[in-house]
Formats: structure tokens, sequence, C-alpha cells
């Protein structure tokens, strides 16, 4: 009997050791970051040009004041500040996302329901300030 547990132990500390760098992995790649170029699920974004074009400012959570964000990445528009300057957005997130015009969520306020995409109306075009997840799905 003895011999056979010491056969077993081995092996099953390499599933143990393969389940845990599985896990790792998976939980690792399901979680969105935000802020960093690219819309993940459950990740809000607005976009430089119409069309969902250009660079993204994708967002996992709220953001009062877009004064102090830029777009990164390689795409048109990298660098250029955010507030004031989105033409369409992208909502990959289960919630709803308000925007506003004003920082703190402040000024003409307008609702994108979850996973809705599409191009900012007059009222929002290239004058979004602020924004913030609802918090019904």
């Amino acid at each position: 009997m003895n011999k056979a547990i010491r056969k077993l132990v081995p092996g099953c500390m390499a599933v143990v050791a393969l389940s845990g760098v599985l896990m790792g992995t998976a939980a690792g790649s399901a979680s969105a970051m935000g802020k960093n170029g690219y819309l993940e699920v459950d990740e809000f974004g607005l976009f430089y040009y119409a069309g969902r074009s250009g660079c993204v400012f994708d967002l996992y959570g709220e953001d009062m004041n877009f004064n102090d964000d830029n777009f990164k990445g390689s795409c048109t528009g990298s660098g250029s500040l955010v507030n004031d300057n989105t033409e369409s957005y992208r909502n990959r997130d289960a919630y709803a996302w308000k925007v506003a015009t004003d920082k703190d969520l402040d000024g003409n306020v307008g609702e994108i329901p979850s996973h809705y995409e599409g191009n900012a109306s007059t009222t929002f075009k290239n004058k979004i300030s602020s924004s913030t997840y609802t918090l019904h799905p």
C-alpha cells in the first residue's frame, strides 16, 4: 500500500499544480483593466471619431473629470485630451453608463444601455466630460 501511495503522490501534485496555473490564467485574463486603450468585455468606450474609429478611451469604473485623460495607443487621436473630444461610443458592460457634458456628471446627461453602440448625438458630440456606470443592469 505504501508503494502505491508513493506512486500516486507525484501525479496528484502535478494535477494540483496545473490546476492552480490554469485557474490563475483564467482569472487574470477575465479582469478588465480600463484606460489602457483596449476596449475589453465589461468596459465602456468612448471613441475619438464617429463609427467607433480612431483611439478608444476605455473605462471600467467611473471618471468624473476627463480633463486629465488622454487617448492611448497607435491610433488616430493618440495623445489627444479625452475631454470634449469624443464622437462615438460602445458599451461592452452588463450595466448602462451615463455620460455628461460637464465634469462631475453635470450638464446634459444621457444614458447608454448595456451592449449598445453608436455615434454621439449633436448634444454630446465632442462635449462629453464625465461618465459613470449605473447600478441597474
